[in-house]
């Protein structure tokens, strides 16, 4: 066994796909999904929580750990999954805990065992993949520590950003997914954000507010590691701390080449690590996540704030200047999210393998409002997951019809070119793989746009491109290495999209899948339950599925 966070002697600049520590190390964990009152900003409603809190409790381990969480579903008429977000799951795809894909939901009073490595460092999340569920507070941060491409060991706080609505947003869903006249059908708008499961309602000081904001003690002169996640159903985040800068050290779960701005795009799904120094005049300051209203809306949108509390003063509400940036729905340039282990994309391959996904939205049946992809709105059957078919007959459902994109070999790279006329952003993430960001834009792609090939973007979610102001759509287009034979969801990370068909799954190497699942009692015995409890209260899938 190799000493505790040595990763048997791997380092930045060993390969993080080629190499895995082993650890011979545990990390088990305990989870109960509930429900509850809870109230983040002084405002009561009914949530879903893990051990009773919103996030969840954090799951910490090294790279290379073997990770164990025992998820007992206690909700009384809810089926369950937790996906761990970026994971790749490599020889595990029955432990991605994607309802109708790699599992069944767990049935209420059920409990389904999760067993995988840690095959990916950095900073990350788990949620539920069922419904809109995580949503409502199924969900909470994951850090696997591993190399780092900065010098120093700081102290490391973890901040989750979250948007939040008075009304619990199953409540909200039909109406989301009807078409009509605004504000009673469509887009919804979220009342406010959370950080770390914490903010007011109203205005510091005025009478009436409620609420708590979350702060953080910082000892002057001393650097901090800040873990950023953003866990939203729908927004965006803009980043920043008055008066100090952002040193950028990782995205997603992957280290980059440091660089330093003010501020930070952060789209759903999306994290990054900063370092940031507290050298300046000792006072308390605001940390801000400003939602921006372009990419959806959110009536405190500018209120999501917490405190930077320097511990050689009083304690108090900031008086500090905000940061200006640059709002809107994007990523951070390419030019500045460099990884640090530079590796190239498709260089060995003369002809790649090319999926063109063109995004559209139809009426649905009747009046719904429903993404589609290629013309085909994705649809799948909690009762029925593409993994459990496999492994009993080989054969992948006809449900999802031509949004089960087969992957036959391994060895190849894939692009997947993504493009949509409509004027909507839309964080785009990948199941059982980082992926290689290699052109995105507005407006609709081009055969002779030019594609970054050398040591680009690599990253989990990214944001497909729009100007809704200007009326534009957008592109983006990503590559994988095809490594890891699985069954692998790709879809948009706004849950209301999800929900409405905005998702294909990717059979990778289909010959080779059932021979990774280890765990097939755990499928069988899982669905077995499920169906049992689905036909016994006549359940049936009311969205996309997963």
């Amino acid at each position: 066994m190799c000493a505790l966070r040595s990763y048997c002697g791997y380092t930045i600049n060993d390969n993080p796909y080629g190499v895995l520590p082993q650890t011979c190390a545990t990390k088990e964990y305990f989870f109960e999904i509930t429900n509850t009152t809870i109230s983040p900003d002084g405002i009561e409603r009914i949530g879903l929580v893990v051990n009773g809190q919103m996030p969840g409790p954090l799951i910490e381990a090294n790279w290379g750990d073997t990770i164990i969480v025992h998820v007992t579903n206690s909700l009384q008429n809810n089926g369950s999954t937790i996906h761990w977000h970026g994971q790749r799951q490599n020889n595990t795809n029955e432990m991605d805990g994607v309802a109708s894909i790699t599992q069944c939901p767990i049935a209420p009073g059920d409990s389904m065992t999760y067993t995988f490595r840690a095959d990916n460092y950095g900073f990350s999340w788990y949620h539920a993949h069922y419904a809109i569920q995580a949503y409502e507070g199924v969900f909470g941060p994951m850090l696997i520590h591993g190399p780092k491409s900065f010098e120093g060991d700081f102290e490391e706080q973890v901040v989750v950003l979250q948007d939040w609505s008075h009304v619990p947003v199953d409540e909200m869903y039909d109406a989301s997914q009807s078409v009509g006249p605004t504000p009673e059908h469509g887009p919804r708008t979220m009342d406010t954000g959370l950080i770390n499961g914490k903010n007011i309602w109203g205005q510091d000081g005025a009478v009436g507010t409620t609420g708590e904001r979350w702060s953080m003690d910082v000892v002057p002169g001393q650097t901090y590691l800040l873990r950023l996640l953003n866990s939203a159903i729908q927004s965006t985040f803009i980043f920043s701390i008055d008066g100090h800068s952002l040193q950028v050290v990782a995205t997603d779960f992957v280290p980059i080449v440091p660089w330093t701005t003010n501020s930070l795009a952060l789209n759903p799904g999306q994290r990054y690590d900063v370092l940031v120094t507290f050298s300046e005049t000792a006072s308390n300051y605001w940390l801000r996540a400003d939602i921006q209203n372009e990419c959806a809306s959110t009536i405190a949108w500018d209120n999501v704030k917490g405190i930077i509390h320097y511990t050689s003063v009083a304690a108090g509400v900031p008086s500090s200047t905000a940061q200006t940036y640059t709002a809107g729905c994007y990523d951070e340039s390419a030019s500045n999210l460099k990884p640090y282990f530079a590796l190239d994309a498709g260089a060995t391959q003369a002809s790649p393998l090319v999926e063109t996904v063109t995004i559209g939205a139809n009426g649905g049946t009747p009046n719904l409002y429903k993404w589609s992809l290629n013309g085909a709105t994705f649809q799948s059957e909690w009762d029925h997951p593409t993994l459990l078919s496999i492994t009993e007959n080989g054969t992948v459902p006809t449900y999802s019809g031509s949004l089960a994109i087969e992957v036959p070999n391994l060895g190849e790279w894939v692009y997947v070119v993504i493009q949509s006329p409509i004027p909507v952003p839309h964080p785009i993430h990948l199941h059982g793989h980082d992926f290689y960001v290699l052109a995105r834009g507005t407006g609709l792609y081009s055969s002779s746009t030019a594609l970054n090939l050398a040591n680009p973007t690599r990253r989990d979610t990214a944001m497909m491109p729009s100007q809704p102001s200007r009326g534009l759509g957008g592109y983006l287009v990503i590559a994988f290495y095809t490594d890891n034979p699985g069954v692998w969801l790709m879809h948009c990370h706004i849950g209301w999209h999800n929900a409405m068909g905005f998702a294909l799954q990717i059979i990778e190497n289909l010959a080779g899948i059932k021979d990774t699942v280890t765990d097939e009692c755990t499928l069988l015995n899982t669905c077995k339950s499920y169906s049992a409890y689905a036909n016994k209260d006549d359940i049936v899938t009311t969205d996309s599925g997963v």
